[in-house]
């Protein structure tokens, strides 16, 4: 099937919230990027913009979770970011929810500034049953962003770590899983590195002021009707700029 078909296929199935069954698709790896710039760039002719990236796969706990053993990108668009605390768009498939780290470059292409952040992943791939080809023709399942609130500004990966007590993730008045930051296996800056290189000879660049989500730093969560998924980080340095030593981000689905 041609990737222009392929394309379609896609974007007809998600506006009508339809899975596909990726055993009737073939997909390369060779062609999975033109599929997604295919879509991407009927988006922006359509009036929205590029605001980032997602990074996908990044972290080991998320390619044990999804059976995928290497990274991709997809763009991360204006009309993708949704408020904290708000209800997702009708039009979503199966939803799940992985709690991020966000950044925002600065003009060297560094991180500026770290936010809390969810991801919103919502697969076109009926059960999540895909290869890094179907995931990656398929934006990298990426569907809506909730950004905010900033953890901290100029400052290091490790820094941001150590000045981290503890992120808790889970279902709204329900138990959370602790998650130890510390534990954390995502390197920010060789991701950026990553995705720089793979923007070379992509339709758009990497630019200063792009917001970037780093990756899940947990395995995703199901978002049912509904119900509402929040993570919370404690922070336990006082030299970082906050409002409050705890910070909470939150998305929720209609019933």
């Amino acid at each position: 099937m041609q990737t222009q078909k392929i394309a379609e296929l896609i974007k007809v199935a998600r506006k009508h919230g339809t899975p596909l069954s990726s055993a009737k698709v073939h997909i390369s790896a060779d062609a999975a990027y033109d599929i997604q710039w295919i879509n991407a760039l009927q988006r922006i002719d359509a009036g929205d913009q590029i605001v980032g990236w997602k990074l996908g796969y990044v972290s080991q706990v998320m390619r044990a979770a999804m059976g995928i053993s290497e990274p991709n990108y997809a763009p991360l668009f204006a009309n993708s970011i949704i408020s904290s605390g708000a209800d997702l768009p009708e039009r979503v498939i199966a939803p799940r929810v992985e709690p991020e780290i966000a950044v925002v470059l600065d003009q060297d292409l560094v991180p500026a500034s770290y936010w809390l952040s969810l991801e919103i992943v919502d697969s076109v791939w009926k059960d999540y049953d895909f290869t890094w080809a179907h995931n990656t023709a398929d934006h990298s399942s990426s569907s809506f962003a909730v950004i905010g609130p900033k953890l901290a500004d100029g400052i290091t990966q490790k820094e941001l770590l150590h000045s981290m007590d503890t992120l808790e993730f889970g279902f709204a008045d329900d138990e959370h899983e602790r998650w130890d930051p510390h534990s954390c296996d995502l390197d920010i800056q060789s991701s950026i590195h990553w995705l720089q290189n793979e923007l070379n000879n992509a339709p758009q660049k990497l630019r200063p002021g792009d917001i970037i989500l780093t990756g899940g730093l947990c395995a995703p969560v199901r978002l049912g009707p509904g119900e509402s998924l929040e993570c919370v980080v404690t922070m336990k340095d006082s030299w970082v700029a906050l409002d409050s030593s705890s910070l909470r981000v939150k998305i929720s689905r209609e019933r």
